[in-house]
């Protein structure tokens, strides 16, 4: 495929290899269902690619426009500064990362300490004997982590209108492409919050009737 590439050609091709496009614009193809595009430039002396996305969700066209807004930023103008935007999509998985680490959620146990402390004036005296001694004998301890990951699967998909994405992303379930990990971790954090958010209200929230009602159903 000598010059610019044609949808066609980039649709066929199936032999693993780097075809370039132009301005920078290459198709990288690894095997016969998997291909991508890429930018190629080069900044303060050292070769960089910036991925632009797979052929799957990136047209031909569209890849075009991807590298000529790349090349644009990295390039710059009068007002603005070029920029290494592969090192800053690096730094923002980095950035990710921390804030990901700084989340720290509350143990099945204290959330249902809370829970006690603040329905206890409401409950009756076969409530406030039960449901205590029950958790701290059948639960506490005997939870884990899988079973958690396992309960907000199903709570996620079945109770709320969130993406299969952001609840993947929640679990913290690992994508092949490690740029397509770092752009979904990046771009979904704030929904992911938000997911977390309405996960707490929903622990904190469930109606000890109803579970008594379940396990004597």
């Amino acid at each position: 495929m000598a010059g610019r590439l044609k949808p066609f050609d980039v649709d066929r091709q199936t032999k693993p290899g780097k075809y370039a496009d132009g301005g920078g614009l290459y198709l990288i193809v690894t095997g016969p269902t998997s291909k991508s595009w890429s930018y190629r430039f080069w900044k303060d002396g050292k070769e960089r690619w910036h991925g632009l996305g797979s052929l799957k969700d990136v047209s031909l066209k569209d890849a075009r426009l991807a590298r000529d807004a790349a090349r644009l930023r990295v390039k710059g103008d009068r007002s603005t500064a070029g920029v290494d935007i592969v090192q800053e999509r690096r730094q923002a998985r980095e950035e990710a990362k921390a804030v990901e680490a700084k989340v720290v959620l509350p143990t099945f146990e204290e959330c249902a300490e809370v829970y006690i402390r603040t329905n206890w004036s409401t409950w009756s005296e076969k409530h406030r004997d039960q449901w205590p001694s029950s958790l701290k004998r059948y639960a506490y301890g005997h939870v884990t982590v899988h079973g958690f990951r396992s309960t907000f699967a199903t709570w996620a998909e079945e109770c709320t209108d969130y993406p299969d994405g952001v609840r993947e992303a929640a679990l913290a379930h690992k994508y092949k492409s490690e740029t397509t990990a770092a752009y979904q971790r990046g771009q979904k954090l704030e929904k992911r919050r938000a997911l977390m958010k309405d996960w707490a209200a929903f622990l904190s929230g469930a109606s000890v009737a109803d579970l008594d009602d379940r396990r004597t159903a």
